[in-house]
């Protein structure tokens, strides 16, 4: 890139005024040119550069999850063996996993109201409703789908073999919430690499409630075959039957 320097004078001033235009040489004079490649730098682990979670997705630190008695427990504080609210019922914790961010996702916010907000891996699969043709059905559904099918193809803990529908973020999406089904969009964060994220593993159910919110926990397909989601997280078996006429 060459520049030339122009001295003009402007239309509301006498004094003339300096400014320089930039532009490309002309093809004959490129051989002049020459090009010096500077090595980058990153300042991140450079395992977590490729590719980020290795044991499927994850929310914050601070995330409340639901626990079986109502009450509520920080995501990161969990050591296993705590019971939780899941889709279809209760489940025991089998562990606490501990990844990093990686630079391939994104954290969004998904809010309801006043209350505390589910900041989550975009690939992280969530129990959400969907209406085509005028039925409806509900399934996994994910923002970051390219992602999600890299958890996939190696093995990072997407069990299910009916792939979670790739949803879009422009709009918004009827997500499964402990008060019923809500219309959510989802709000991106942009956040270092290195950032700290938690995650659930249980022995049943695949899948507990954080923030409110119901996600996966490495489910597999019979985790959610039949399942009719009313907002309760907690059905007996006669709500199951009626509950289960009204679903696809």
């Amino acid at each position: 890139m060459s520049e030339q320097h122009i001295q003009s004078t402007s239309a509301d001033a006498e004094k003339p005024t300096d400014f320089t235009i930039f532009y490309r040489p002309s093809a004959q004079t490129m051989a002049n040119w020459s090009v010096t490649r500077l090595p980058v730098e990153r300042s991140f682990d450079a395992s977590i550069a490729s590719l980020g979670c290795e044991s499927g997705s994850c929310v914050l630190a601070g995330t409340p999850i639901l626990l079986a008695d109502g009450t509520t427990k920080t995501i990161e504080t969990f050591t296993g063996g705590e019971m939780v609210r899941t889709l279809s019922g209760v489940s025991r914790v089998r562990s606490l996993e501990n990844p990093r961010l990686g630079v391939t996702r994104r954290i969004i916010e998904l809010r309801v109201g006043s209350g505390e907000p589910l900041m989550i891996s975009d690939e992280h699969a969530m129990w959400m409703r969907f209406e085509q043709d005028g039925v409806q059905a509900e399934w996994w559904g994910v923002y970051n789908f390219n992602h999600y099918l890299v958890e996939k193809e190696n093995g990072y803990g997407v069990r299910l073999q009916r792939d979670a529908r790739p949803v879009r973020f422009d709009v918004p999406q009827t997500h499964a919430h402990i008060d019923g089904w809500k219309h959510v969009q989802p709000i991106y964060h942009m956040m270092h690499p290195d950032t700290p994220l938690y995650h659930l593993d249980v022995e049943e159910g695949g899948s507990y409630i954080a923030a409110g919110f119901v996600i996966s926990s490495h489910a597999a397909d019979q985790d959610g075959e039949g399942v009719c989601w009313t907002g309760t997280g907690i059905q007996t078996a006669a709500d199951d039957f009626v509950a289960s006429l009204a679903c696809v």
